[in-house]
């Protein structure tokens, strides 16, 4: 994912929209592939062990994937656009993705982490 963002982020600093649009559909599949994996095996791990109450904190944070996919998706539609308008969207997505990743190696994983090895 970082890496695709960061190839968008050039490829609009290109005003080369055609690699942005084709960027936004590989990221499209990775983070929908992301998102299925993620809250099978994951949350699933962590809710069946704790509980929905004693998984809340981890349950906020794959919520975050919700905004993030609409935001991928309100983006592609911008392909088209100016680069500056373009590049805004680019940046508020990068930034989610970046809170969230953090939130999910923070918090989410080592806790997932220490259930499964118990």
């Amino acid at each position: 994912m970082k890496e695709g963002l960061l190839r968008i982020g050039e490829a609009t600093a290109r005003k080369d929209f055609t690699e942005v649009s084709r960027t936004l559909k590989r990221l499209d599949l990775i983070f929908r592939q992301h998102i299925v994996d993620e809250e099978a095996q994951i949350l699933r791990l962590l809710v069946g062990e704790l509980g929905r109450k004693g998984a809340e904190e981890e349950i906020r944070v794959f919520q975050q994937h919700r905004p993030i996919y609409r935001l991928m998706q309100e983006i592609s539609k911008f392909a088209s656009m100016p680069a500056a308008e373009l590049q805004q969207g680019q940046k508020e997505l990068r930034d989610l993705f970046e809170k969230h990743a953090f939130a999910e190696e923070r918090r989410v994983f080592p806790r997932a982490e220490r259930l499964s090895a118990e």
